[in-house]
């Protein structure tokens, strides 16, 4: 349950990290580069893919007990 959790807490901050984004460059005076735009674009690629390949846990597989 705790990858879960976590997973879910590493969505979020991709989420955030977004809108600061978006709220930074509506409302600033000034233009950003692409650099910034590409580095926020890898940090939230690289938490989101974290987050899901932490939710997305494989399943254990019962043993079957042959009679």
């Amino acid at each position: 349950m705790k990858k879960k959790v976590f997973s879910s807490w590493l969505m979020d901050i991709a989420k955030y990290i977004v809108t600061a984004l978006i709220l930074s460059t509506a409302l600033s005076d000034k233009e950003y580069s692409l650099g910034y735009y590409l580095g926020c674009l890898v940090v939230v690629a690289l938490i989101v893919f974290i987050g899901l390949s932490l939710l997305n846990e494989p399943k254990k597989k019962k043993k079957r007990k042959n009679n």
